[in-house]
């Protein structure tokens, strides 16, 4: 608790120091959550999609000081189209958030960078939150790639934060994207692991109508096994950029468990579509997310299995969702409905099929980072497996730290303004776990569950308080919880 009390004293005399060079963006925030539930583990929505912040206990606190800055040299260019925020010209920021809890046990950065831009263009190194795709983050079941569900993965990264006219369109078809390197650490079998990260979006139209469609690409690569290091030199980094398989003839593809006939590392591709409408002040979106987890092989040749080829956009596995959001202050301002299916997975046979999402043999821990799925939190990973009483050492559950894979879910998602102060958001979930295609007997009949949460802001001049009750039911689990934040805004 002193080196706490240390590190919060320091961060407000910096905030101080601050404050009186660039005081008109200077914020800096201080506050409390409480959390209690039924069982000895939290519901969903009481922990997911929240970056890592809250633990996944039956009781407990998390205290925290958030600080951000900008410092802009050049003024504001006007917005390009309708809603989209103004962009400063050249300018510099930080920002960091520093939480405590697991009964005062735990102290980490939840946030901790450095960013300089001019207007779209960006570039940043540090812990940020973020999420890929183009869904609502507050009322979204979540992204397939990064959903805000884990702590954020360091990472250094050369961004178009938002849509950017292309020359010579006359502003109708405008791109984003970044790139970027990350370090997701130790995790099970492996120490030293990098992320590979890029993607690219374009949209066409302006006013009324807009489409867009993007790609997202991941790959977790390096690191070192008991048995030798993963390649990691610069050729092998091309080979992650471009999805290439291993080098047979480089005796460095055969130290560790890597499988020369796939891909080196392991990848994860996410196309993204929809499309936007917009009269008077209403917004509609139609979207839609799918997953490529590993290529097409053919089961009878071993120097054909998993290619990385032939994206899936038109792959039964998806997620779509439909919203509609009013500009007018009013008692529903927002709406969403959005159902995912995963259960297909190129069907169960194996080198053509049984894709198994977010697990993978070389990388073991999947696609978590510090033990939370960082895609989809409706999948089941151990951790959620044995709050549900799962036998973890059973044959049918072992080998895979993503339990549940297959599943068949709709998912709803509204707010809106009870009064002037007074906010709420409300998320209600109904999902068929069938788990991956090696536990089915497990999963036979699929279990239901359904997650509900109702938050309620409230915001006053230099204070928000906010209420939270969830609760889950169903095959899985019976549980309950209540959350209580309370957040003082000292700058």
């Amino acid at each position: 608790m002193r080196i706490l009390l240390l590190v919060v004293v320091g961060c407000l005399l910096v905030a101080h120091s601050a404050a009186a060079q660039f005081a008109d963006s200077l914020q800096l925030a201080a506050g409390v959550v409480g959390t209690a539930a039924t069982k000895g583990y939290q519901p969903l929505w009481i922990i997911a999609n929240r970056y890592g912040t809250i633990s996944d206990q039956q009781v407990d606190a998390a205290v925290y000081l958030r600080v951000s800055n900008q410092h802009v040299f050049a003024k504001k260019q006007p917005a390009e189209t309708p809603g989209q925020v103004r962009k400063p010209g050249f300018y510099v920021g930080y920002g960091a958030a520093l939480y405590n809890n697991n009964h005062l046990g735990s102290t980490f950065l939840n946030q901790g960078y450095v960013q300089a831009g001019y207007r779209t263009w960006q570039l940043r190194a540090g812990r940020q939150r973020e999420y890929t795709g183009e869904i609502d983050q507050s009322l979204s079941s979540g992204s397939f790639g990064i959903s805000g569900n884990a702590l954020p993965i360091p990472k250094i990264t050369l961004a178009v934060t938002d849509y950017t006219p292309i020359p010579f369109t006359h502003g109708w078809v405008q791109f984003k994207g970044q790139f970027a390197h990350g370090w997701l650490g130790d995790a099970e079998g492996i120490t030293n692991v990098f992320l590979h990260q890029k993607s690219l979006y374009l949209r066409v139209g302006k006013e009324r109508w807009s489409f867009y469609g993007g790609l997202t690409h991941f790959a977790q690569w390096g690191g070192t096994f008991p048995s030798g290091r993963a390649p990691s030199r610069f050729s092998d980094y091309l080979r992650i950029v471009a999805g290439a398989s291993g080098n047979d003839a480089d005796p460095v593809y055969h130290q560790g468990p890597i499988d020369i006939d796939n891909a080196v590392g392991n990848h994860l591709l996410i196309p993204d579509f929809g499309v936007t409408f917009r009269k008077n002040n209403s917004t509609f979106r139609l979207y839609t997310q799918t997953i490529f987890d590993k290529g097409v092989g053919d089961s009878a040749n071993a120097s054909q299995r998993d290619r990385l080829a032939g994206l899936k956009i038109l792959w039964r596995d998806r997620l779509v969702g439909f919203s509609w959001e009013t500009s007018r202050r009013s008692l529903l301002q927002k709406v969403l409905v959005e159902g995912i299916y995963t259960k297909y997975q190129g069907g169960p046979v194996i080198y053509q099929g049984r894709d198994n999402y977010y697990n993978n043999g070389t990388y073991i821990m999947g696609w978590q980072y510090q033990g939370r799925i960082i895609g989809t939190p409706l999948f089941i990973n151990r951790a959620a497996a044995e709050n549900y009483g799962f036998d973890l050492n059973a044959n049918a559950i072992s080998g895979w730290n993503i339990i549940s894979n297959r599943l068949i879910g709709v998912h709803l998602g509204a707010k809106g303004n009870l009064s002037e102060r007074l906010t709420y958001r409300l998320l209600a979930t109904h999902v068929l776990h069938y788990g991956n295609y090696y536990n089915t007997a497990y999963f036979t009949p699929a279990k239901n569950q359904t997650h509900l949460l109702l938050e309620l802001p409230y915001r006053f001049p230099h204070f928000a308080l906010a209420v939270a009750a969830a609760s889950d039911f169903g095959d899985l689990s019976n549980n309950a919880a209540g959350m209580l934040r309370c957040e003082w805004f000292l700058r």
